[in-house]
């Protein structure tokens, strides 16, 4: 640790534009102290840690020379690894959910820190939620326990890292997914208290649109062109999201099937308008929303009891895909995926 620490002073002392005379005083040491560290003839005592690193603007772990980062980052692939090789497996979806869940909640418990894990954690409950929710799907009707233990756990850890942690990022995905294992538990009143600290777009002052324009400004617009393709994707994934949501409900709970077609035609006329312009998409997100609107068009048809109407939209769904600007794989993919919600929701359409 002492060659790490001596090194580590000096790089982050003239990082700061310090001398060690500088340092010294700020510390209210000698600059021979100082320069004993620096060469390696001596370590600074414990109670300076925590004030040194606060004059050098680092945190202890990174003027010991202890790269967290780094270990978090190997630590977070090697659990979202392990993740997908269960989502993988051959089971069905709600058991994959259940058994991912619990493997998070191992993980999180040995590695309390790791604020990225215990996001993943709360969004993977949220997602077991939807398949236990006795209304939708009641997977688990003979696993309240096991299944309320994971919410128990997942709100706790949950509530940690919003309390805790300093990515708003990270904290907003916490709160969207705390709120989702609340509306499916029917406790209304908690997950309206996540819901209200969430970002809000309708009142237009969003970041990344006047984020554009200080690019403007700042650096011209070549330079602003580059936001603009980045805020385009981030559009897209917003708008596909909520009309995604709008498909869904219209395709499993209005009754007038005309107008659940209606709707689900006006969403997907509007996602693939907008992946006209290839590079203003995530492809991944569009291919996924858009078998998700053929999905719920399906359930509005055979709901109604039209299965030529079904099997129509279905054959057009697999012409459309067949035709459009996609690498052979994301047409296979478009279609596994159309079909694998066919094979687990049969029984519910």
């Amino acid at each position: 640790m002492g060659n790490t620490l001596g090194k580590n002073i000096k790089t982050f002392r003239k990082n700061k534009g310090l001398t060690q005379e500088e340092l010294a005083e700020l510390l209210n040491i000698t600059p021979q102290a100082v320069s004993k560290w620096e060469s390696e003839n001596g370590l600074p005592d414990v109670s300076m840690l925590i004030p040194l690193a606060q004059v050098l603007g680092v945190t202890t772990d990174t003027l010991l020379g202890y790269d967290s980062l780094s270990e978090n980052e190997t630590l977070i692939s090697r659990v979202r690894e392990t993740v997908s090789g269960l989502e993988r497996s051959e089971e069905g979806r709600d058991q994959k959910a259940l058994k991912v869940c619990e493997y998070l909640s191992t993980e999180t418990t040995l590695n309390p820190g790791c604020f990225e894990l215990i996001k993943d954690y709360a969004e993977e409950t949220a997602n077991l939620s939807m398949y236990a929710d006795p209304v939708l799907e009641n997977c688990f009707p003979d696993d309240t326990e096991r299944i309320e233990k994971i919410y128990r756990d997942a709100i706790r850890k949950g509530a940690y890292l919003i309390s805790h942690c300093k990515d708003k990022v990270l904290v907003d995905k916490t709160h969207f997914a705390l709120a989702w294992i609340y509306i499916h538990e029917k406790d209304f009143e908690y997950a309206r208290e996540h819901i209200n600290v969430l970002p809000c777009i309708s009142n237009g002052r969003i970041r990344e649109k006047i984020s554009m324009e200080l690019t403007f400004f700042e650096s011209g617009f070549e330079k602003m062109k580059g936001d603009i393709k980045d805020s385009s994707v981030f559009l897209f994934d917003l708008v596909a999201s909520m009309l995604n949501t709008i498909a869904q409900n219209y395709g499993w709970w209005e009754k007038d099937k005309d107008e659940a077609m209606e709707i689900c035609d006006w969403c997907e006329g509007i996602v693939k308008a907008f992946a006209v312009r290839k590079d203003a998409v995530n492809i991944t997100h569009y291919i996924r929303v858009r078998r998700s609107i053929a999905f719920f068009k399906l359930v509005a048809a055979k709901r109604a009891g039209d299965t030529a109407l079904a099997e129509e939209i279905y054959a057009g769904f697999a012409k459309q895909i067949d035709g459009e600007d996609l690498t052979d794989e994301e047409k296979k993919q478009a279609m596994e995926l159309l079909n694998n919600d066919i094979s687990h929701y049969s029984k519910y359409c």
